[in-house]
């Protein structure tokens, strides 16, 4: 699968850099091997698609924020760096630690509630990829067995359900931006969303997409 990876991100960003060189521009360059290293630091093995991707691009660098050059996932969804990705798992831990405190006293059972996911929003072996200005984020679970490298959607702010899954993999969901892309056609993060397509805005160095 990573030599596939590998061309779907290559065609990726031939396009972007085609097409949308705003954004083409704010993909930062390759992680450094600490940083990946550090993302599940003696924690899980890191699924190796997610090194594939941080080995090509460490997320973006949007200036603009969420409504700018470098939000090239629908649903103003913003690739995070993999010290985001470290610090989002670690959230996910102090989550949970916060979470047991204030429940298990009382209810000893929580701790292994909806398969270790601790009120609906945290596990430990979720990595956060992508976030948005609401708290949502795209998630690439590491639980184990077929749920392994599936990418997630979800944990916005009053959410009471956990997030759903929308990709088998990173590169399901390359292959289906890329086409989205390619062809102008929609996209669904999750069956509560609105289906969305891109568009670019902008022209010449400063052209972008902008999905709706």
């Amino acid at each position: 699968m990573t030599d596939d990876f590998d061309a779907v991100l290559t065609r990726f960003d031939t396009w972007l850099r085609s097409n949308a060189p705003a954004d083409h521009a704010s993909l930062n360059p390759p992680a450094a091997r600490h940083d990946i290293d550090a993302v599940a630091h003696l924690r899980f093995p890191l699924h190796p698609d997610l090194v594939t991707w941080l080995e090509r691009h460490d997320g973006v660098t949007a200036t603009q924020g969420h409504a700018g050059p470098g939000v090239v996932l629908p649903g103003g969804l913003m690739l995070v760096t993999a010290r985001g990705m470290r610090e989002g798992q670690r959230d996910m831990e102090q989550a949970i630690a916060d979470w047991v405190d204030e429940n298990e006293s009382e209810r000893p059972d929580l701790r292994d509630i909806y398969e270790g996911v601790y009120g609906y929003l945290f596990h430990a072996r979720w990595v956060p990829i992508a976030t948005d200005v609401t708290g949502g984020h795209l998630i690439v679970d590491h639980r184990d067995g077929e749920r392994f490298g599936n990418v997630l959607y979800g944990l916005h702010k009053g959410d009471t359900s956990g997030p759903v899954k929308v990709w088998d993999s990173l590169p399901h969901m390359f292959q289906d931006l890329l086409v989205a892309l390619e062809e102008g056609s929609e996209i669904r993060l999750a069956e509560y969303t609105d289906p969305v397509a891109p568009r670019v805005s902008g022209t010449g160095d400063d052209a972008y997409v902008t999905w709706a």
